[in-house]
């Protein structure tokens, strides 16, 4: 099966395009008045009606994919005196330049393929230096006339056709000219229809639309073979007989749950019971009242939209459909980015269940609008209840390493009453803890002497998000050592063969090789220069050592110390993601080394978990791109090691990284937010964000958080390397609770 999975998808018959959209959907396109103009949109058609001195617009798709192709119906109505009644075409705000077709003003009533350079990027393409215009014709108005782009980045080309209705078709093919050079690199393209009014007034009818996206390698790469699917029914139904007649002597054990849950319910009092009832309940209601507040613009909107394509379309669409589409509003119009979907199997399938959940509580079975705040609210609703898990999975595996008395509660507890977590999951509606969810369950299992189930869990956690693989890596040396190699042989195929059925539905509609392919490409956006500069920074406030180092490197002070771009030169020839992508792997690999040769005793309850600590705070510290909440996945793991580090280290460490991680996550916030209608968050109206923004913002603070930052992991770093404490070995844990199933016979 990872085999199968390792083929690259080139290996088998792909189709000829990978998706096709017919007419509009409202929650794909983002639309702008331009002053007191209109526009009105359907499934079927979209009209613009042009007040005097107005310039309506409609962007129909966003998208840095190499290829594709658009098409539809356009129909000027009347242009009565308008400088330019009617243009659709391609265009980009990063490159301020662009390629329409366009329908210029009567009486001469030409057609023209120009293009645009240096003009005002907004909802539209304002203004500019026409610098190629090639004619295509005439148009009567009243007249419907059939308008294709082209757009073939690797090919080097962009076709433009008008076809009447008398079925003559003009072509206009620019390829690998000057002119058009900025629109085929690495930058993203909208395709935008407008009118602009001038003195007079035009309308335009828009029909039939149609999105083309020819087969290409991005988030996923798309296959249509039958031997490929022959292969993939076939691992799914041997897997599914292997489980079915091995199940019990694969993967779980009761009996020796039943003794750790059991030997857990004897330390429950009825005192205990209702403390942590109230605590629950406070956590909940808490939550729920940060709700309203608002949510990340960018984020939370993804989220919502990505639901919405899941129910809609289907999962697989999340790969395909969601390369085309942006958020435009956060940015008063402007199709900057597209809204794509950057995550693995397990996150697309709970995504659905969002999606469907809405759809039958709040629509009942229809489709749910993006602007009702309900599904806005269940998503941080499901985020809450995982986040309450984290917490009583932090407890159990510090009952399972033997910790006991406050020292079992008040980890768990300062993980569920974190101010950087309430922020991230019911505020801003991130997923991390989703993820976190999945790696604690299985360093628990692994403790419970659960393998099977420990690789199972560390599996479904790669197959969130990508950062995942850090953990991966760390907790796959943990239990390759942890364990003997036969029964880590067993545990691990079981687990694959698992996870493998759990996936392949979605394995089905894309390619076997869609959870590589997703690494590869968010690795490529990210860290091998396939974004646009402007987006590819040094941190997306995070507070890593790299804020630090563009202010004594370069000089940059507030905000650009953080956005910086990390193509920019920082020692010779060398850039800062060089410099950073070669620490991150030095750092990995020192921690790795480490792991390898640390006696196998050391590894027994827990002993590692200050080196998993140290393992991911480096990597978070070291590469370059983290984003603010990313910080959070290391939280959990500085709670678990007060044995190890004591009681100021503990409490230092776990303060710097909380504040950290939530005054940029708040002060990013507020600044995206600035200008939205957010009246509850808004720092206009709302002093404790502008607190924050400017918080964030501040030298000294920047400066003071890097640096306690970087204490705190040296802290950490530096029980590494001490004795390790006396703990039971792996011996002890199966006397206690029994080998796995696979070894009793």
């Amino acid at each position: 099966m990872v085999l199968f999975m390792a083929v690259p998808a080139e290996a088998w018959r792909a189709p000829t395009y990978d998706a096709i959209y017919h007419g509009f959907d409202t929650n794909f396109i983002s639309t702008d008045r331009g002053g007191d103009g209109n526009v009105r949109v359907s499934a079927q058609s979209i009209e613009m009606v042009g007040a005097a001195y107005s310039h309506p617009s409609v962007t129909l798709a966003t998208t840095e994919l190499a290829k594709f192709n658009v098409s539809l119906d356009a129909n000027v109505v009347a242009a009565d005196e308008a400088s330019q009644p009617f243009r659709f075409g391609v265009w980009s705000p990063w490159t301020k330049s662009g390629r329409f077709i366009v329908f210029g003003p009567s009486p001469a009533n030409l057609v023209t393929a120009d293009t645009i350079t240096n003009g005002d990027p907004r909802a539209m393409l304002l203004g500019g230096t026409i610098a190629d215009s090639r004619p295509l014709g005439q148009y009567r108005p009243g007249e419907t006339y059939r308008l294709t782009v082209a757009v073939d980045r690797l090919g080097g080309s962009i076709r433009m056709a008008v076809g009447s209705s008398n079925g003559t078709t003009v072509q206009s093919v620019v390829t690998n000219q000057q002119s058009i050079e900025s629109l085929l690199g690495n930058v993203q393209l909208a395709i935008t229809a407008s009118s602009t009014m001038g003195a007079g007034t035009a309308e335009t009818m828009l029909t039939n639309y149609t999105l083309m996206l020819p087969h290409q390698r991005a988030w996923a790469s798309k296959i249509d073979d039958p031997l490929a699917y022959g292969i993939l029914i076939a691992l799914v139904i041997l897997g599914l007989a292997a489980l079915t007649m091995n199940l019990s002597r694969s993967l779980f054990v009761p009996g020796r749950a039943l003794k750790a849950t059991a030997e857990l319910a004897r330390a429950i009092t009825s005192r205990r019971l209702i403390v942590l009832g109230v605590a629950v309940l406070v956590y909940l209601m808490g939550n729920a009242l940060l709700f309203p507040l608002g949510g990340h613009p960018f984020d939370l909107g993804g989220e919502k939209l990505w639901a919405y394509v899941a129910k809609q379309y289907g999962t697989g669409q999340l790969y395909f459909g969601l390369s085309v589409v942006s958020l435009a509003w956060i940015w008063q119009g402007t199709p900057l980015i597209e809204s794509a979907f950057p995550y693995g199997p397990i996150t697309a399938y709970l995504t659905t269940i969002v999606g469907w959940l809405d759809s039958w509580l709040f629509a009942g079975g229809g489709s749910a609008s993006l602007q009702d705040f309900r599904l806005e609210y269940l998503i941080k609703t499901i985020n809450v209840l995982f986040g309450l898990a984290d917490g009583a999975l932090i407890y159990l595996i510090l009952r399972q390493i033997g910790v006991r008395g406050r020292w079992a509660v008040i980890p768990a507890g300062l993980f569920l009453f974190n101010p950087a977590v309430w922020f991230s999951m019911s505020v801003w509606g991130q997923t991390h803890v989703v993820s976190l969810f999945f790696v604690l369950a299985a360093v628990l299992l692994a403790e419970c002497g659960q393998p099977a189930l420990a690789w199972l869990s560390l599996g479904a956690a790669c197959l969130t998000r990508p950062q995942m693989l850090v953990f991966a890596l760390v907790l796959g040396i943990v239990f390759l050592r942890k364990f003997p190699w036969v029964w880590n042989l067993n545990a691990f195929s079981w687990a694959v063969v698992a996870l493998f059925i759990l996936i392949s539905p979605l394995l089905a509609v894309t390619s076997p090789s869609l959870p590589i392919d997703v690494v590869l490409h968010n690795f490529n956006i990210q860290e091998a220069g396939g974004n646009v500069n402007a987006l590819t920074t040094v941190s997306q406030g995070g507070m890593s050592i790299w804020p630090l180092v563009t202010y004594f490197a370069h000089g940059a002070s507030g905000l650009q110390r953080a956005f910086t771009s990390s193509s920019q030169l920082l020692v010779g020839s060398v850039s800062y993601q060089q410099v950073s992508q070669a620490l991150t792997a030095a750092a990995l690999l020192f921690i790795a080394i480490i792991l390898a040769f640390k006696r196998r005793s050391s590894f027994a309850a827990g002993g590692y978990l200050p080196i998993v600590a140290l393992a991911i705070g480096s990597f978070l510290m070291l590469l370059t791109g983290i984003v603010a909440t990313h910080f959070l996945l290391a939280l959990p793991f500085l709670l678990l090691i007060h044995r190890w580090i004591g009681t100021t280290a503990f409490l230092f460490s776990v303060a710097v990284w909380t504040v950290s991680t939530l005054v940029p996550m708040y002060g990013d916030m507020g600044v995206l937010i600035s200008n939205l209608n957010y009246p509850l968050l808004s720092p206009r109206q709302n002093s404790i964000t502008q607190f924050f923004v400017e918080l964030h913002a501040w030298d000294r603070f920047i400066t003071v958080a890097v640096a306690a930052n970087v204490c705190a992991m040296a802290w950490i770093a530096s029980t590494v390397f001490r004795p390790p404490v006396e703990t039971r070995p792996i011996a002890a844990v199966f006397e206690t609770y029994g080998a796995p199933g696979y070894f009793q016979s």
